[in-house]
């Protein structure tokens, strides 16, 4: 078989693959709101992604929400967190518990000032190069000032928000000692782990 060139059909395959369709917030809103979309769903970047959650991620947020709203003048949500031109769908995300949102985006939905959100939480199986690379990367650019990666076995820890992501990232597993952002304490990773052990 001879080697195939720019300018030939079998070659030239960026020409005839299909290109995906790029959304806007606000189109995204209006299709969502209208329920155009089958389950729960996400736009990162443009594209729609799916948001499926299985039982070790479903416990897992629980035992996160738990552990996390315990401290005073906080406040636990997993409501969706619109940032820059996407419309993520964080697992759950802690704010001031005295924060009024920056403004509405739409009919149901709020954006936050980032100094208001304390901490953002993915938790992660399936999705976990995607919430360390593609999520970070949007929080990071969101000013948002702490953002946890919640895997089975380790706790990724971002701070120093930057554009494009994070300054550090600082992994916690099993045994350690996580710091709590907001607070002045901190928790063994074991007890936001633990629902991995069922």
């Amino acid at each position: 078989m001879g080697l195939s060139h720019p300018g030939d059909s079998v070659g030239d395959m960026t020409s005839t693959a299909p290109q995906q369709y790029r959304w806007t917030r606000d189109g995204f809103l209006r299709a969502y709101e209208a329920g155009a979309f089958e389950g729960r769903v996400e736009l990162v970047d443009g594209v729609v992604w799916p948001v499926v959650i299985g039982d070790w991620h479903g416990e897992t947020v629980a035992q996160a929400i738990k552990v996390l709203s315990r401290h005073d003048g906080v406040k636990a949500t997993s409501s969706s967190l619109p940032t820059g031109d996407s419309v993520p769908d964080p697992d759950l995300w802690i704010r001031t518990a005295d924060a009024r949102p920056a403004r509405q985006v739409s009919r149901r939905l709020s954006q936050w000032n980032a100094a208001d959100v304390l901490l953002v939480v993915e938790i992660s199986d399936e999705t976990l190069m995607a919430d360390l690379t593609t999520k970070a990367a949007l929080y990071g650019s969101g000013g948002y000032p702490n953002y946890w990666v919640i895997g089975t076995d380790v706790i990724y820890a971002h701070t120093e928000p930057i554009a494009g992501g994070y300054r550090v990232r600082t992994e916690y597993r099993r045994g350690d000692r996580i710091p709590v952002p907001y607070a002045d304490a901190d928790l063994p990773v074991d007890d936001l782990l633990a629902a991995g052990d069922n």
